[in-house]
């Protein structure tokens, strides 16, 4: 629907029935300011209003809206009829939604043929983040570049399983969908990942925690550049296994090169230093 053409029908439907927006609005029983909203297409009506928007103005709801389907719809909700023969598509859904409480969209996405994701994307805002995830985990070969569009609506543990459910989940949208993510559900995500570049953990290692950035680091056995951008994300014990690994690998010039040792207790850098040592006879 367009809100900005029932806007101007209002509008017009108004005007010929010679009544003022305050007048309309008494008959109506909400504010002149609401009717003014309307008109202008900056806000639709409560889908409640509709049965009396179109009795005052002598119209039928197919001709208030303007559109066939969505008129179908509306009708549905308003009567709590089911569905006894074609389900209704999740496009049509997202057309109506901006006039449905909540309740009404869940509803209705509950009984929908799932299989635009566009409409999914435009629907995503009015659902609760545990529907939202159950539409996409119901969905085949769902590519992670959605998430991108839609992470801002789910909760971290929901986000984490549509990330481990999608296809394609590389370092560009791990870095895209990290702010939305508790630690422990972003180091999940990391880890399921082939391989995530030294950007990638340098861009999302202030959402980690110490103890999961760590985990992410000693499995990926990265370099000593990226580990220099992340050491000051870390707490020194942390910090100290990673240096293990670093003098180990590298010996321990690449302990001082790495420059962590600036974040290290000493005692921490020492025992570093000795159980390296010790590991490479």
């Amino acid at each position: 629907m367009n809100m900005e053409a029932i806007g101007r029908k209002i509008s017009a439907l108004r005007k010929e029935r010679d009544m003022t927006q305050v007048e309309l609005a008494d008959r109506l029983g909400v504010t002149f300011q609401a009717v003014s909203s309307w008109e202008r297409g900056n806000s639709m009506p409560d889908i409640a209003k509709l049965p009396d928007i179109s009795q005052v103005l002598a119209v039928s709801i197919d001709e208030l809206l303007g559109d066939a389907k969505a008129s179908i719809l509306v009708k549905n909700v308003l009567t709590g009829q089911g569905f006894s023969q074609s389900l209704p598509d999740m496009e049509t859904v997202a057309d109506i939604a901006p006039i449905l409480k909540p309740s009404q969209v869940e509803n209705l996405v509950g009984v929908s043929n799932v299989d635009d994701m566009n409409a999914i994307l435009e629907i995503a805002h009015h659902l609760s983040s545990e529907t939202l995830k159950d539409i996409i985990l119901s969905c085949k070969d769902v590519v992670g570049d959605i998430l991108t569009n839609i992470a801002c609506y789910f909760d971290s543990q929901d986000l984490k399983e549509i990330a481990l459910h999608c296809s394609n989940v590389n370092s560009d949208i791990i870095v895209n969908i990290a702010c939305y993510m508790d630690s422990e559900d972003l180091k999940e995500v990391a880890l399921h990942c082939d391989y995530i570049t030294g950007d990638t953990i340098t861009q999302i290692a202030c959402y980690l925690d110490s103890q999961d950035l760590k985990e992410i680091v000693v499995r990926g056995n990265y370099d000593t550049h990226t580990i220099s951008n992340i050491a000051c994300h870390m707490d020194s014990d942390d910090l100290a296994e990673i240096a293990v690994q670093l003098v180990k690998n590298h010996g321990i010039k690449a302990l001082t090169n790495s420059g962590i040792v600036i974040y290290m207790d000493e005692e921490d850098i020492a025992e570093a230093i000795k159980s390296a040592l010790q590991r490479n006879g």
